[in-house]
């Protein structure tokens, strides 16, 4: 079984990243004012970041590279078996990472600029970025519980209790203890 709520939540943030990026970009005169207007965050006149503005270009690249992270997330946690460790949770970790990193940057930017309504819009988003990555990870969890071990997995597992047995036995011999079961 495919990841589907992982595979679902890593689409709609790359899309909605994807959304920003182009509300930046193509938007009318605004620049990020009108992405920040998609957000709920709504500046006053004096405070509205134009299109070409150093601000306006580095959240439009921002928001286009998280949405490429969180693509890179979907095509991984789509194609992917779900009993693989390593790539898929190291890029959805990447990709929730920048989109946290990302929100956090405009907070502080926001604070800065003494952009009132900004805090409780990226704590939203923030929250909603955190839980579903906490999905994801409950999904695959539950994946790996769920999975039948394999006939290598059950060798592996009884390889590593005799190795672990043969250590206890090994460190009671050299510290000159006995074994409590009786065993010399």
């Amino acid at each position: 079984m495919r990841h589907l709520l992982g595979s679902f939540l890593t689409f709609h943030w790359a899309a909605a990243f994807a959304l920003l990026a182009m509300a930046c970009v193509f938007g009318s005169a605004g620049g990020a004012s009108n992405a920040l207007d998609i957000l709920g965050i709504a500046l006053p006149d004096e405070n509205a970041v134009t299109v070409g503005s150093p601000s306006s270009v580095f959240l439009s690249v921002t928001f286009a590279l998280v949405a490429a992270l969180f693509l890179w997330a979907f095509l991984t946690l789509f194609l992917c078996e779900p009993s693989d460790q390593g790539d898929p949770d190291e890029v959805t970790r990447v990709a929730f990472a920048a989109a946290a990193g990302v929100l956090s940057l405009m907070l502080v930017l926001g604070v800065m600029r003494a952009d009132a309504g900004i805090f409780p819009v990226v704590a939203a988003v923030l929250a909603a970025i955190t839980t579903s990555y906490l999905a994801i990870q409950a999904e695959r969890w539950a994946a790996l519980l769920t999975a039948s071990p394999e006939e290598d997995d059950a060798q592996e597992v009884a390889r590593s209790m005799a190795m672990g047995a043969a250590h206890g036995a090994m460190l009671s011999r050299i510290s000159g203890r006995h074994d409590p079961r009786g065993n010399a």
